[in-house]
Parts: C-alpha cells; structure tokens; sequence
C-alpha cells in the first residue's frame, strides 16, 4: 500500500476499468503552518492483485481541539479504506464470463452492488479496530483524558476524520464518502458528474465524520459503469481545494477544463501540475486549509499507457 502526508506520486494501473493514471499531490495549508499544526490530510493507494481493480483514498482530519489525534485518523482511515475494497474486490472480483453477454453483464453488476453495499461497514469496522489498536501502541495522555471527559466523548472522537474512496473494478467506478470534501466524475466531453449522492448536513462549518457514534448511516455510496457511461477523470480533493475556486459551483468549469486538457496533455504534464495546484490552494491566497488531490485519468488513444 502506498499512503502519503505530503509526497506527491504517479502511477500507471491496469484494472478491468481500463488502465488509469494517477496523481496525487498533497499541501500543508497556510493556516496550519502559521499555528505549527501538522497537515491533518492523508492519501492512499492499492491495485489489487492480478491487476483486478485499483483503490484510491483521502481523508481529512478534522484538526480542533476535541480531534486531538485527527491527523492519525485520517492515515488509519486512508489505510483501513484500502485494506476494506481490496478484501472485498478481492472476494467479489469478475466472476469467469462476466464480460461478455447479458449474463455476464448482470454478474458484473451484481459484483459492484456487493461491494457498494458492504464497503462502508467493512471501512467502519477496519477503522475504529485501528484507532484501538493506536492507542494500545500510544496511551492518551492525562491532558488528552481530560479533553475527552470534559466532552463525554469516546476514544473515536480523537480520531476524527473525513474520507473519500473510489474503487475501479469489474469495469465499474464503485465510491463511498462521509464527510466534507469533494468527488468529481468528468465525461468524455467535460461533463461534470458527482458519483455519491449529496449530503444536506454539510453546511461549510460541520462535517459527518467517521467518529460518530451513527457513522455508518451517513456514508453516501454510487456506483458507475465504465462501459456504458465511460470516464475521462476522478478528482478526489480534500474541501481545501473546493474552498479555494472562485466560482460556485466550481465543478463544471473544473471538468470542462480538464477534458479540453486532457485531449492534449500527458499524464506527465499533470503529473508536474497537480502538486502545484495543491499548493495554491493551501496557499494564503486560497483556501489557507490542508489541501490533497488524487486525480484519476482514463487512458486515451493520444496517451503511451
């Protein structure tokens, strides 16, 4: 597995979905490095073996005082997001035949709604077994047991974080989110497209979070097939980067330009911008916030994969 704090990488992968190039770039914000705060953002990703599907994941600690191990939440999070979809895709890959024909089409189907349907509980449970197991490792100290007791709140609280995954496998696009931050599907002809149904708590100044007590109830979950409604991108951005635009909504025009970019760009290009906008974003003049991407871009015929 690969999980990152603040290291930019490519990769090349190869999945049922087609072969997919990400990026990911990731900037400590602004308002953070003022305080001396660590970056609460992490990033990780798996191909799963035999080139059967690819997981993508970020997550965002929640970074106040009450969250006072987010920026270990989030990593666990990222790490327990990757280790859920590779088990499940693992134990509900393509089944033989399944890509071809009407039987192999509802088997793939059939595949996907497996994992859409069991990947939140399987992220959940991987995630609070993690934040147990870090505390064994790092008892809380008198003042953290303090901050928890004023509060009432249980050892998750601590641990508070966002997440965001994306799963290629089976020839589709399945996604799970809870929390802020945003996942942006962008069609061939820069159609924007959101893969997760929206989330009405989220009103820019509270977030679900995997810390809650219900959290499982607030997962938001989609799944896409690839073969009828194929992709160009997958932007996966920590709300560091949706705070910086200067439109809203900033997603048509964020899909529209890449799709006209993508048409003539390499991954290496973007491979050299992606840190970048990161770092504008986190940057004063943007958002000032934590900010990571993970951009997934789909092969085309113009690109060597």
């Amino acid at each position: 597995m690969t999980s990152t704090r603040a290291s930019p990488s490519r990769s090349t992968l190869r999945t049922p979905a087609g072969t997919w190039h990400l990026i990911t770039g990731t900037a400590r914000g602004r308002s953070h490095e003022v305080r001396g705060l660590p970056s609460q953002d992490a990033a990780a990703h798996r191909q799963v073996s035999a080139g059967r599907g690819l997981v993508v994941a970020v997550a965002d600690g929640h970074g106040h005082h009450r969250h006072f191990r987010s920026a270990a939440g989030s990593i666990l999070a990222v790490q327990a997001a990757c280790q859920a979809a590779v088990r499940l895709v693992s134990l509900f890959g393509p089944l033989p035949g399944a890509g071809a024909g009407d039987r192999g089409a509802a088997a793939s189907r059939l595949t996907a709604e497996m994992i859409a349907a069991r990947l939140p509980c399987d992220i959940l449970r991987g995630w609070r077994a993690a934040v147990a197991r870090d505390v064994r490792a790092d008892p809380l100290g008198q003042g953290e047991l303090d901050v928890m007791e004023s509060r009432g709140d249980g050892v998750e609280v601590a641990y508070g974080s966002t997440l965001m995954v994306a799963v290629l496998a089976a020839g589709w696009l399945i996604c799970a989110q809870i929390g802020d931050g945003d996942i942006v599907a962008v069609a061939p002809d820069g159609a924007p497209g959101c893969p997760v149904p929206g989330d009405d708590n989220l009103d820019g100044l509270h977030t679900t979070s995997l810390c809650q007590p219900d959290a499982l109830d607030f997962f938001r979950v989609g799944t896409r097939n690839l073969a009828a409604e194929p992709l160009r991108a997958v932007l996966l951005a920590t709300d560091g980067y949706g705070n910086a635009q200067a439109s809203d909504p900033w997603q048509p025009g964020f899909a529209g330009d890449l799709a006209a970019l993508a048409a003539t760009r390499d991954p290496a290009w973007f491979a050299a911008q992606v840190p970048g906008w990161a770092r504008q974003c986190a940057s004063g003049d943007g958002s000032g916030d934590d900010t990571t991407i993970a951009l997934l871009l789909a092969a085309g015929d113009q690109w060597t994969p």
